[in-house]
């Protein structure tokens, strides 16, 4: 089997976790400590670690935070599904990338369409009952 050392291909799936474990992915994917968000935070280590394992939920004020820190939008931590995928070739340069919209996001949008359209058959019917 050939194995081409100039391209590293890194594959993460984030399926069906809750919002405190997708902050731990995120805290750990940026090699940070709990005590530097924690600190970010303005809470102490302690409350952070509680809100981490789940025992205490984020607000969205330290999600919003968590966001900015992580360099992530804040949707990232409410999606059912992530998918990311990124191949680099050996100078470091990203040449591909791949994240996937969840079902719920996909059928919010879908609704949001419908009551633009059903709007503007309102507005059609004032605007010939006007005339």
């Amino acid at each position: 089997m050939l194995c081409d050392k100039n391209i590293m291909t890194i594959f993460v799936k984030i399926e069906n976790m809750e919002v405190f474990e997708k902050v731990r992915f995120f805290r750990e994917a940026k090699k940070m400590s709990q005590e530097i968000v924690a600190s970010v935070l303005d809470i102490e280590q302690s409350q952070y670690s509680r809100r981490e394992s789940g025992h205490i939920p984020f607000s969205i004020v330290e999600l919003e935070k968590l966001s900015d820190v992580f360099d992530v939008e804040i949707s990232e931590f409410f999606k059912e599904k992530t998918i990311i995928f990124t191949s680099n070739n050996q100078s470091g340069g990203s040449f591909g990338q791949y994240v996937s919209v969840p079902d719920k996001l996909i059928e919010q949008f879908e609704l949001r369409l419908k009551e633009k359209d059903d709007m503007i058959e309102i507005l059609k019917y004032r605007l010939k009952n006007i005339s």
